[in-house]
């Protein structure tokens, strides 16, 4: 079982948006820094959603956002204000799963599916199940897929209760180092 950090949100479009991609670039190069960060990868949605950006981060194990060399540098308050102050829609869910990466390669994409109450229909075939186990948990239960070669036509929703994105990644995966 893999664990992974995954934060997503809104960011407006608007005249900062280099300074916030370059400020996020440095931001990922320092959570790299710390011990049990093994990758690190952004991706924005390829339509309109609640929370069209997201960074997925590889983890040693959960208890890498417990340790002290976590806490004292990054978190929430580790966001410039000026930046901090314009994002919406954030949230931070640590997920485990029988998936060995979820590091998207250029011209290929990631389609998540969200199951947002416990009554909703099952996870469609296809996705690898990714579990809920801390921070946030704004989800009951996460689907991923990769899709190669840009092939990425998000499924039909299962029913009530699911959300369906389909991400293209900002910039290749990064690792320490």
């Amino acid at each position: 079982m893999a664990t992974f950090y995954m934060v997503e949100m809104h960011y407006p479009a608007s005249e900062d948006r280099a300074e916030f991609d370059d400020f996020y670039h440095n931001h990922i190069s320092m959570l790299l820094t710390i011990d049990g960060f093994q990758s690190a990868q952004r991706y924005e949605c390829t339509h309109a959603a609640r929370a069209p950006f997201m960074a997925v981060y590889r983890l040693r194990d959960p208890d890498v956002m417990t340790s002290e060399n976590y806490t004292s540098k990054a978190g929430r308050n580790s966001v410039d204000p000026a930046f901090r102050a314009k994002m919406t829609n954030w949230d931070r869910n640590l997920v485990h799963g029988d998936i060995e990466s979820m590091d998207v390669p250029d011209g290929s994409s990631m389609v998540l599916i969200d199951r947002h109450t416990p009554d909703s229909p099952a996870l469609p075939d296809g996705f690898t199940p990714l579990e809920i186990v801390g921070l946030d948990a704004t989800i009951v239960q996460r689907g991923v897929r990769i899709v190669p070669d840009g092939d990425a036509i998000a499924p039909d929703t299962p029913g009530e209760g699911w959300t369906v994105r389909t991400f293209r990644p900002i910039h290749a995966p990064r690792h320490p180092g």
